[in-house]
């Protein structure tokens, strides 16, 4: 019987690809997904750091997992990177690995040396018995720390009857080779998910005053094109028909910094690496993570452009419409240069979606500050909003300005505010395609509301232009594609018609509506 394992990840694009990444190196170790009502002989959580309350829900999450230390837990992710030594003191936790090792060639390491050497019969569990221990080995400089074995083995728990040990299965030449430079292995599917991550890019040295990750990611790298595109094709292999292009600086790939001033503008290798993945056999649509101004240029509209594979969708942070704000922020663009940006896509790009983060409570942010923020919200007209209240981080230079913090009353008056803004923005933004046809990409399907009569029958996907469509398709499955004429727009949600594709005659998003008067409810 396979040592059954559990993951939870907490935070970005890149750390739901890490886990991956994970995952796949367990199963080649013979671990296999622990099933519902089971308890897991392994637990990995991959922490995010980027606010303090991200870490605090990493270490509950790790608490949960290790059920009083019961079950094993290898930590990784910007948690135990920025919090390594408080992590390890949680009951439990068999290792802690940072950022400054290959954390899928140290996971296996880890786990082959320790089932390699099973426990005796009556020991707790395939990795032995995980009662509380307190260690003090010194953590060094090392970012990989590791709970003694002779804590963690050979220790029966009376509490519950012994197991039989379990086997598993571990290939005779495991290949320990440090990728770092190549961003760990590679994955061949994204678990649970119809879209899937493509991480190619890691690390930010650009230090906005608000985020960590500098500290927690220093270094840059970049997967190669070819590395990334053969990536790619076992992605579409495995049945993903989307694909998201992320990384920690995505516009920082192939390069050796994030500071754009030290670029060398005679190159562009985002533009060659979405060129590459545009011409996979078989992939239905290419999405790009987060970019910043400087990254949108003329070449990249360019190739977003030439290829119906790009979806006309860009996520741009603006964090604030505030010129004063923006330069404490240390951000590396202004209001004028982010407008330029806007102009730009919508004068190459069909309607583009255009999606923003935006920080509320930023120190020193003013009415006036916050209402600049409102104000150039409305103007761009964004699909959708992604609103951060700001959180202090230990170790950054917004931290420590604890003068200029605003109350968080303040906070939670404007949070609210533009939330009212940005589901304004979403329907006005979504009304324009009523009538049109929209590709989508199944995702789900049950029932949302409604009657209980129609739950076979509903399906929920993304448009090309990231709103979800839910819509009435029997049989149709997660993962197919799926031709959908919007015929109804609500402030929660938009509503279509599926169309199969042998019915169409007329290209996407030029259909006629079926009811010509309908209308968006308000």
């Amino acid at each position: 019987m396979a040592a059954k394992y559990q993951l939870a990840t907490l935070g970005c694009k890149v750390n739901q690809y890490e886990t991956e990444q994970v995952r796949e190196v367990l199963e080649s170790i013979g671990f296999r997904p622990v099933e519902r009502g089971q308890r897991a002989d392994l637990a990995v959580v991959n922490t995010c750091a980027v606010t303090s309350t991200a870490l605090a829900k990493s270490r509950q999450a790790i608490r949960r997992l290790a059920g009083k230390g019961q079950t094993p837990v290898i930590v990784i992710g910007c948690g135990a990177a920025a919090d390594r030594e408080r992590l390890r003191e949680i009951a439990g936790v068999l290792a802690v690995i940072g950022h400054d090792v290959d954390v899928a060639v140290e996971i296996r390491k880890l786990l082959v040396d320790r089932l390699d050497h099973a426990p005796t019969p009556g020991a707790d569990g395939p990795l032995g018995s995980q009662q509380p221990v307190s260690p003090r080995q010194p953590a060094g400089k090392d970012q990989v720390w590791m709970r003694p074995p002779s804590a963690t083995r050979g220790h029966h728990n009376s509490a519950r009857p012994p197991k039989e040990p379990t086997p598993a299965i571990i290939p005779t030449a495991l290949p320990i080779v440090n990728t770092l430079a190549t961003l760990g292995p590679p994955i061949s599917g994204f678990f649970g998910h119809q879209r899937a991550f493509l991480k190619v890019q890691d690390g930010c040295d650009a230090f906005c005053t608000y985020c960590i990750i500098p500290r927690l990611r220093p270094t840059l790298r970049s997967k190669s094109v070819d590395d990334a595109v053969a990536e790619a094709r076992e992605l579409v292999r495995a049945g993903h028909k989307e694909i998201v292009v992320t990384g920690i600086f995505l516009g920082a790939y192939g390069r050796e910094t994030a500071l754009r001033r030290r670029f060398d503008r005679r190159t562009a290798p985002l533009n060659r690496l979405l060129a590459a993945l545009a011409g996979v056999d078989g992939l239905e649509r290419l999405r790009l993570s987060s970019l910043e101004p400087g990254d949108v240029d003329d070449a990249l509209l360019d190739v977003l452009a030439a290829h119906d594979v790009c979806v006309p969708h860009l996520h741009l942070p603006l964090q604030s419409g505030s010129a004063d704000v923006l330069r404490r922020m240390n951000r590396q663009y202004n209001l004028d240069d982010y407008e330029g940006m806007i102009d730009r896509v919508r004068s190459r790009l069909d309607r583009p979606a255009i999606s923003t983060d935006i920080i509320v409570g930023f120190p020193g942010e003013t009415d006036a500050d916050f209402d600049a923020s409102v104000n150039m919200a409305k103007k761009v007209g964004f699909c959708k909003i992604h609103i951060f209240p700001f959180s202090p981080r230990e170790h950054t230079a917004a931290a420590r300005w604890h003068r200029q913090f605003v109350a968080a009353p303040v906070v939670k008056e404007r949070k609210r505010r533009l939330a009212d803004v940005e589901r304004d923005c979403s329907l006005d933004y979504r009304r324009q395609f009523l009538g049109a046809v929209e590709r989508v990409i199944v995702e789900g399907e049950g029932a949302f509301d409604g009657a209980a009569a129609a739950w076979q029958a509903m399906r929920r996907g993304r448009a090309d232009r990231y709103f979800e469509v839910y819509f009435e398709a029997e049989g149709l499955l997660p993962g197919e594609v799926a031709d959908v004429r919007i015929d109804r727009i609500t402030p929660e949600r938009t509503h279509g018609t599926y169309l199969p594709r042998h019915a169409r005659t007329l290209p996407l998003s030029v259909l006629p509506a079926r009811d010509a008067t309908a209308t968006c409810a308000t």
